[in-house]
C-alpha cells in the first residue's frame, strides 16, 4: 500500500483579534497507511513542525485530532507526547521544544475501521502553540493571560482523507 501524505500551513481559525497580524508559526503534516480495508486497522501519522523563519518551538503545544464515524481512535502515543481519547478525538499535548524548521516526535494514531464502513472518510486536525511570552515559568498562563492559545499564534490545521475497500474475503 502506498501512503498518502497531506500537509497544511497554519491558517487561522476564528475571526482574528482585533488589530492583530497573527504569526504562522507551525506546520502540520498527516500520513496514513490507506486505503483502509472495511471491518480492518489503519495507522495515521501525525507531525508538527516549527515554520521556517519562526522563533521555534518553545511549548506547550496542542494537537487535536478529529476521526468521522467509521474509523475509531484506538491507540495514540509520540515520544515525550501526553495522548488520550475521547469519543472519537485524539488530543495530545508537549512541552518539547523545536528548532526552526525542525519537527517535534511524530505522534502515531492506531484506528479500527468499522465493517459499514465506505466510500472516503475525511478525518481532520488542529495545532497550537501557546505564545511563550503570556505564560509564567510553569506553563499557565502569567497573569491578565488567560486564554492564551486562544489569542496566542494561529493554529495549523489539515485534513486527510483515506478511501475504504471492501473487506477481502477469507477463505473458509
Amino acid at each position: 500500500m502506498t501512503a498518502a501524505m497531506t500537509t497544511a500551513t497554519a491558517t487561522a481559525m476564528g475571526p482574528p483579534t482585533l488589530g492583530a497580524d497573527l504569526p504562522r508559526d507551525l506546520i502540520l503534516t498527516t500520513v496514513h497507511d490507506g486505503p483502509f480495508e472495511a471491518g480492518g486497522v489503519g495507522t495515521f501519522s501525525v507531525d508538527v513542525t516549527a515554520a521556517p523563519g519562526f522563533a521555534g518551538i518553545t511549548g506547550p503545544t496542542e494537537v487535536t485530532y478529529l476521526f468521522p464515524s467509521g474509523l475509531t481512535p484506538v491507540s495514540a502515543s509520540g515520544a515525550g507526547w501526553r495522548c488520550r481519547i475521547a469519543a472519537g478525538t485524539v488530543g495530545c499535548d508537549t512541552r518539547e521544544p523545536a528548532a526552526p524548521g525542525f519537527q517535534l516526535p511524530r505522534i502515531t494514531v492506531g484506528v479500527a475501521v468499522s465493517r459499514n464502513a465506505s466510500g472516503t472518510l475525511t478525518a481532520s486536525g488542529r495545532a497550537v502553540h501557546a505564545d511563550r511570552a503570556v505564560q509564567d515559568r510553569t506553563g499557565r498562563a502569567a497573569p491578565g493571560a488567560e486564554g492564551a492559545m486562544e489569542t496566542g499564534p494561529a493554529p495549523a490545521t489539515v485534513a486527510s482523507s483515506v478511501q475504504i475497500v471492501p473487506a477481502t474475503p477469507r477463505p473458509g
